[in-house]
Order: C-alpha cells, then sequence, then structure tokens
C-alpha cells in the first residue's frame, strides 16, 4: 500500500512539473516540450502534435522539424484529418487501424504501434490542437484520468503561447525598437552620403609629342643600328632599308646615261658636215640630261635607304628582330625619338566602369614597380569613341598630365591609374552596375 502511494506522489509530481514546464515554455519551445517530455510521465513509443483548424502537424517526438512532404507526415495528416471527422473526436479517446477506412488501415502497422490515444487539447477559445500518443501495450484508465488534467494545462499554455500580443502605440514602437531606428537612420544617412566617384584601369607611362620617325620610301627592312630605349642623338643612324634594287637601278641607269652621252657627242661630230644629225641633237640632248636625273634620283633614294635621327633623346619601339626582313611603305611609322623629361599617363578606361569624368579630374598613377608611392595627375584626354585594347576589351583612351615635375615616372612604367570622377550619392555610386543592367534590359 505504501509502494502504491509513493508511485501515485511521484506520478502527481511529475504531473505538476510538466504543467509548470509548458506554462514557462516559449511559443517556439512548447510543442517540443508537449511531444517529447510527456513520456517522463507516461510511457509511449511515439506522439504527435495536430493543429485541427490547419491539418497542420506541429511536432513529431524524436524529431526537431517533421518534413512538410514526407511520406509519413502525408500518411498521418491524412489519417487524422479522417478521424477528427469522427463523433468520438470531441474527447479523450482510443483509435487503431479499425477506426480508418482499408486505404489508411494498410499502412498502420508500417508506421505506428498498434494502440493510439487521441487528446484533443481544450482551449478557452475552443479546442484546435490534438496530441496523438502510440504504443505497442494497451492504454489504463488510470492513466486516461491523469492525461484528462495534463490536457487541460497543455490546452491552457497552447492559448497563451498562440494569443494576440496587446497593440501597442507608435511611442512605445519607436521605444522598443529604438536601436533598430537609429541603425537605420545611420544606414540611410550613409546612403544618402555624396562620395567622389572613381574607377581603377590599367594604365602606362608613354611619350609626351614624341618625334615620329617613318619610313621614307617603300621597302624592306635590313638593318637596325639601335635597340629600344637607347639614347641616341641627332645624325645617329637608325635603321637602314634593303638596297639590292636601287643599286640594281643605279646601275641600269648609269649605263643608260653613257650611252645617252655617246650618242649626243657622235651626233655633234657628224653635225658639222651632216645637216641632219644637226637637226637630232635636240633630241639627243633631251635625253642624256633625262638619264641624268634619273641617276641622281636613284642615287638620293639610296641616301634615303639610312635614316638617321633628326632629334635627340631615347628611342621607343618594340624589338628590333620583329622588323628585320618586314616589308614597310612609305610613311609608315618604324619608331619614335622621346624626351625622357617630358611624359605623360595613357589610360585605358573599359566601357563597363565608365564614369563621370571631365577635364581637369584628379589621377593617381600606381606604378608596378612602386605601388606604395602613387604619382599624381590631372586628366588632359578623353576619346570620344571606345577602341579595343591588346587584351581585346573595349575600352576609352584617357591620357593625363603628370603635376610633380620633379618625380617624373620612367618611360615605359605600367601600373594602375584611379580615376576620381564627380561626387554622388553612396547608393548610386554603389549600385551604378545594377542600374545600368536594368537599364539595358528595359531600353531605356
Amino acid at each position: 500500500m505504501s509502494e502504491q502511494r509513493n508511485q501515485q506522489l511521484l506520478r502527481l509530481t511529475l504531473l505538476l512539473q510538466l504543467e509548470y514546464r509548458a506554462r514557462q515554455a516559449s511559443a517556439e519551445e512548447l510543442p517540443y516540450v508537449i511531444v517529447n517530455e510527456t513520456a517522463d510521465l507516461l510511457p509511449y513509443r511515439q506522439a504527435l502534435l495536430w493543429q485541427r483548424d490547419s491539418s497542420h502537424t506541429t511536432a513529431v517526438s524524436g524529431v526537431s522539424h517533421p518534413e512538410k512532404n514526407a511520406p509519413y507526415t502525408l500518411w498521418i495528416t491524412a489519417v487524422f484529418k479522417h478521424f477528427s471527422q469522427n463523433e468520438r473526436a470531441t474527447a479523450t479517446t482510443l483509435i487503431d487501424a479499425v477506426d480508418l477506412p482499408a486505404e489508411l488501415a494498410a499502412d498502420w502497422e508500417e508506421w505506428l504501434p498498434a494502440h493510439g490515444l487521441w487528446i484533443p487539447l481544450p482551449t478557452p477559445t475552443g479546442s484546435t490542437y490534438v496530441l496523438a500518443l502510440f504504443r505497442e501495450t494497451p492504454w489504463q484508465e488510470p492513466e486516461l484520468h491523469v492525461l484528462s488534467y495534463l490536457s487541460q494545462a497543455y490546452g491552457h499554455a497552447l492559448a497563451l503561447s498562440t494569443a494576440a500580443k496587446p497593440r501597442l502605440s507608435w511611442r512605445e514602437h519607436i521605444k522598443i525598437r529604438r536601436l533598430q531606428f537609429a541603425i537605420a537612420a545611420v544606414v540611410l544617412a550613409a546612403m544618402a552620403f555624396p562620395v567622389r566617384q572613381s574607377v581603377l584601369a590599367d594604365a602606362e607611362v608613354i611619350p609626351f609629342r614624341p618625334h615620329l620617325v617613318r619610313a621614307p620610301l617603300d621597302g624592306v627592312i635590313e638593318t637596325f643600328y639601335v635597340q629600344p630605349n637607347e639614347i641616341i642623338k641627332v645624325g645617329q643612324k637608325l635603321f637602314a632599308l634593303d638596297m639590292t634594287q636601287l643599286r640594281s637601278r643605279l646601275s641600269v641607269a648609269e649605263e643608260a646615261r653613257d650611252i645617252a652621252k655617246t650618242e649626243y657627242l657622235q651626233t655633234t661630230q657628224q653635225a658639222m658636215l651632216d645637216q641632219a644629225a644637226k637637226a637630232k641633237l635636240a633630241v639627243l640632248k633631251s635625253k642624256w640630261d633625262q638619264e641624268l636625273a634619273e641617276v641622281d634620283y636613284v642615287r638620293s633614294l639610296l641616301e634615303r635607304c639610312e635614316v638617321t635621327a633628326s632629334k635627340s633623346g631615347v628611342a621607343v619601339f618594340d624589338d628590333p628582330n620583329d622588323w628585320l626582313g618586314h616589308p614597310v611603305t612609305q610613311g609608315e611609322k618604324i619608331l619614335a625619338v622621346a624626351d625622357p623629361q617630358t611624359v605623360e599617363l595613357e589610360v585605358r578606361l573599359p566601357m563597363d566602369d565608365l564614369v563621370n569624368l571631365q577635364a581637369g579630374s584628379e589621377v593617381l598613377f600606381f606604378p608596378n614597380v612602386e605601388p606604395h608611392r602613387p604619382m599624381p595627375a590631372v586628366l588632359t584626354y578623353f576619346s570620344y569613341r571606345a577602341s579595343p585594347t591588346p587584351a581585346d576589351v573595349m575600352a576609352y583612351r584617357l591620357k593625363a598630365k603628370f603635376t610633380d615635375a620633379a618625380h617624373l615616372p620612367r618611360l615605359g612604367y605600367q601600373g594602375v591609374a584611379k580615376v576620381y570622377g564627380m561626387r554622388r550619392p553612396f547608393i548610386l555610386w554603389l549600385l551604378r552596375k545594377p542600374i545600368r543592367t536594368v537599364r539595358l534590359w528595359l531600353a531605356w
């Protein structure tokens, strides 16, 4: 008798603990408590919490979140929907496979133990939740009696957790969310703050107004006398064209000149006795003069085949081996002679990174050899259309003048240029590329 009273006292204590635990649990934690911790009071193998008004399985014992489209969830939902229409569904009652139609009862043994218990959880507004317990052994009357008390406590706890919160005034909303409003205000202010636009692009130091050396006539380059970046002086030989064809032409012209001279001299002697020969003198003299002019012209071409520097500076061109044997046309650029103390910056700005620029915009050049020492410059030129770069990217060509004449970079230096534009709100600068993409989609 004493042992039976101790068991009853223990069960009563567990019942009170479960009621306290349910009332203290949060709305998110309460379904988990109901389907899992009820096992401390009564043994069962499986428990489910089902919401009748939405036909939704809220919690399943041993699972943190039931899968909505899992086969078991779909089957048990159909079972609960069918039994909820039974007249016994309004009170705590025993359920088993016999209470179901044949198509649902056929899967009972696969998913559930033999003995089930349907427990509505009453609330002040009407029962909307049902606790279903399943195990292999039959349910006893004392257990049903204890569960009747527990179901009322669970129903009350569920009603409190789902009750609507009291409506707050706008002052109370502001007071509660004061920190969130302050952060939002700071973010909005930061988005509206005007920032200077900037963009990065590849850049190279090029000569400023270099002296271009072009091919004097059509031909093939035979020899280069200078190397790239070599310091050259006025009168120094730069390169020479192949003279083989011109030398042959000169030989032919000289022979034709000698023949014309001989004919003229012979006719001059004959003219003293023959009047007909005297009449030919003017024609032969013109022919001799023509051949002389041809010889002088070919000799001038031969002299022009060797190109010399007319200005001192640094030779700017590619590898001379690429030019040897290369046919050129008259006026084609071969190399440039530049003053190393007069350089400028050339920037290739891709079309996708274009920002609003104008003459005088600030430019910072970060050379690859010294990226930690940027060199200031100002924008002086902006091409009106884009052209392909060696990397096959459409880009605008920009030129900038270095402002620090005492510290000019070396000719040929490459690096990255940061070009600054006008000031715009930070949000517009941040979303410039998405806005451009949307405009293309909408054909603005």
